[in-house]
């Protein structure tokens, strides 16, 4: 978390040395840098930094989330153990399977590349909202009356995700047993030629999976797109307000194009955050399906 933090702090940065390269190119006065060279320099460094920052915090949530789902499989697994044989009997070996992988990766997805990548991205937002707000207060205050519209869409959207995704695993856990269940089988499906029979049986589940999967994709594919458009359109009306006080005297053109990407870097964290939302709403079912299976005693 720490070097996602400073990997926000350095984005922060890219905006304002943009005005400053503006206003040294044109002239202006009131910019700290007034050499192009020295100002690319520092902004080539910049970009460096990011990068090695970048590569940092990859390989260690990797390698967090893969330690996490390892330990949380052989949980799992142990507690699978100790139950009485009624609880394997009247259960599908699909769904005991969807524990041992869709879930666990969901769980230990969700730790690591979703609640850890909250905090920098609600640092960016801040960070991009408050200097906005230095730049041009109105501006900022414009920004931050749009922001219960992206809440209200993103709530709309992402509120038929968490239902769709019970029901593909449910396909998914039918789909698994029945493989399962005629791979023991397969002498005996073969003496009675029945491989007709057992392949329909696969293709009716297996295109049921599909549809759900269909059905989930369309609306996980509308959430982010849908909530990045109003971002959109938000910034084009900020940008028609900054434009103005250009006119006005308000606003310098350097500041103009610092603000302009700073309200750039606000509707990042808005995609981000209808991510975020989407991906509760998977891991909520996950656990509940966890949480259910360890409250499960050995008699």
């Amino acid at each position: 978390m720490v070097l996602l933090l400073m990997e926000s702090a350095v984005a922060l940065a890219s905006p304002w040395m943009a005005g400053q390269l503006t206003g040294a190119v044109l002239g202006e006065t009131d910019v700290m840098f007034t050499s192009v060279n020295l100002i690319l320099v520092v902004w080539m460094i910049l970009l460096v930094v990011k990068s090695l920052l970048s590569f940092a915090t990859q390989y260690l949530v990797g390698r967090t989330g893969q330690t996490m789902a390892a330990g949380l499989r052989s949980r799992i697994y142990q507690h699978m153990q100790i139950l009485p044989l009624s609880y394997s009997q009247e259960r599908k070996q699909g769904d005991l399977l969807t524990l041992l992988s869709n879930d666990s990766e969901h769980i230990s997805d969700f730790v690591t590349r979703t609640l850890v990548q909250l905090l920098p991205l609600i640092a960016t937002f801040l960070g991009a909202f408050l200097i906005m707000a230095w730049l041009d207060h109105i501006i900022a205050i414009l920004a931050a009356l749009l922001l219960p519209v992206y809440y209200l869409a993103t709530k709309i959207i992402g509120r038929r995700i968490r239902p769709l995704t019970a029901a593909w695993i449910k396909s998914w856990s039918a789909m698994t047993s029945l493989v399962q269940e005629n791979l023991g089988l397969l002498p005996a499906i073969k003496a009675f030629v029945r491989e007709p029979v057992e392949t329909e049986r696969f293709a009716n589940r297996n295109y049921d999976l599909l549809a759900w999967s269909k059905r989930q994709i369309l609306i996980q594919s509308i959430l982010s797109p849908g909530i990045a458009l109003l971002a959109g359109l938000g910034l084009i009306l900020l940008l028609w307000v900054g434009l103005g006080h250009i006119e006005s005297g308000l606003l310098e053109t350097s500041d103009l194009v610092s603000l302009l990407l700073y309200a750039v870097m606000l509707t990042r964290p808005i995609s981000g955050l209808a991510n975020v939302y989407g991906n509760v709403m998977l891991t909520r079912g996950a656990a509940e399906r966890l949480l259910d299976f360890f409250a499960v005693q050995p008699e």
